[in-house]
């Protein structure tokens, strides 16, 4: 299961109070498009993903052309 951590600027908290007391559907929609998709970290670019590259792991035979 992946698990993402968003933190929340006031701006962003206040913004989700409004779209919570006034149940507004579309503006709740906008808000996870603008405020909250926007920082959810694409695969590879998050610093604890393991797909980036480790400069502590020795390089494989294949990563330097097989020499």
């Amino acid at each position: 299961m992946n698990k993402v951590v968003i933190t929340l600027d006031e701006s962003d908290l206040i913004e989700l109070q409004i779209v919570l007391l006034d149940a507004d559907e579309a503006a709740a929609l906008a808000f996870l498009k603008t405020r909250i998709a926007a920082k959810i970290p694409t695969k590879g670019t998050a610093p604890c993903d393991s797909s980036r590259l480790n400069p502590y792991l020795p390089k494989s035979d294949l990563a330097d052309g097989g020499a």
